[in-house]
């Protein structure tokens, strides 16, 4: 402490001057103690004695020289007993809960009795930021060259000489680490690939539903096998890049055998599918995907395979017409469609008998407006 702050701080007259100023400006207490702290010195007097006097002078009670030895030691929250803090920090959304994670043992013990729940997750990385959302609670850390800007919620912006990703990753993964952490939806948009990201997920994490885009389509896999299996429902995989089709195809051999896949009901993958890959989508209620196109398509193949999928509910499946302004056309009559005459045609209904059952499968062939043609089926049962 330097002499300035040594002064201050045994001046009470001055010191309580200054918060009665405060109290006159009639400034919110946590606004008051930052601008008092600003004005005399970050260390001259701890926050639960400048409540003291900031509420005794908010009432009217103005005696500089009151005498607090008789007055009986202040409750904290260590005094609270636990079935009651339990119920406070029970009425707490997951975001505010933990905030109070860090303040000590005992309270920490008591926020984690309660699963940390989330509806969503979001985190976004790009080559200059760092975004994360808790359900309705946004947190940024901006890169500014040598050093970062953190805003949070409570907080509208704080410049750290850090990292952008050290400072961010600071303050997310303590959420991360809360054992038995769930949300509904988990979204990650990462286009920078970085060391620090490695160990995001450094215990299983439970989410229903997870959309991923990467930069590279093997960027999947670390943040993938953290998620646990059966639990994931839904998996969509976006890769933001494609340079190497060789590479993604590799890649999505190595999903297939994920047990995250094996164990889905719903995937989407906005990457070019093989026809003879289509069988290890069996398991699945839904799924969306795009066919490889740069082999010919065997639809009545294709359509035989489908309609062997027992748990099936509906699916859509994208192809690039590659300059074949009637390819919709061609998938109709491959597989055996009356395809009604005219220039203004633009969708395909047919009805396909599942084989020895009572079901079929209610196709929908369009020409979309660009470069695709969409088939869409639905088992009816």
């Amino acid at each position: 402490m330097d002499e300035s702050s040594a002064v201050l701080k045994n001046n009470h007259h001055y010191l309580k001057t200054c918060i009665l100023f405060e109290v006159l400006e009639k400034k919110p207490i946590f606004k008051a103690y930052r601008s008092f702290c600003n004005a005399v010195g970050q260390d001259v007097m701890k926050y639960p004695d400048f409540e003291f006097w900031y509420y005794r002078f908010y009432h009217g009670q103005r005696d500089f020289d009151y005498d607090r030895s008789a007055d009986p030691a202040p409750k904290t929250i260590m005094d609270i007993p636990v079935s009651l803090l339990y119920k406070i920090t029970g009425n707490l959304d997951p975001v505010e809960r933990t905030y109070l994670r860090s303040m000590n043992k005992f309270v920490k013990d008591v926020v984690d009795s309660h699963a940390p729940s989330f509806e969503t997750i979001v985190i976004t990385v790009f080559e200059d930021s760092m975004t994360w959302k808790l359900n309705d609670k946004t947190f940024t850390c901006q890169d500014q060259g040598s050093s970062c800007t953190l805003s949070t919620p409570l907080n509208p912006g704080v410049k750290y000489d850090e990292y952008y990703l050290k400072k961010g990753l600071e303050h997310l993964s303590p959420i991360l680490k809360m054992s038995g952490i769930q949300t509904n939806h988990l979204s990650l948009k990462i286009r920078k690939q970085s060391s620090y990201l490695d160990d995001l997920f450094p215990i299983p994490f439970h989410t229903k539903s997870v959309d991923i885009f990467v930069t590279e389509a093997n960027q999947n896999f670390p943040f993938l096998s953290a998620l646990n299996p059966g639990e994931l429902e839904t998996i969509i995989l976006n890769p933001w890049r494609i340079y190497n089709i060789v590479d993604i195809q590799r890649a999505q051999q190595r999903f297939f055998e994920t047990e995250q896949f094996k164990q889905a009901k719903h995937v989407e993958l906005k990457s070019f599918v093989n026809q003879e890959d289509l069988v290890r989508f069996s398991h699945l209620k839904r799924f969306k995907l795009e066919l490889d196109f740069r082999k010919e398509l065997d639809f009545p193949r294709i359509r035989e395979i489908i309609s062997t999928f027992e748990g099936l509910e509906k699916c859509h499946m994208l192809i690039d017409k590659f300059g074949n302004r009637e390819s919709f056309r061609t998938i109709g009559q491959a597989l055996e469609v009356e395809i009604p005459f005219g220039p203004m045609l633009k969708t395909i209904t047919h009805r396909y008998q599942i084989p020895e059952s009572n079901e079929y499968l209610h196709f929908e062939i369009e020409d979309e407006k660009y470069s695709y043609c969409t088939i869409r089926i639905v088992k009816v049962r």
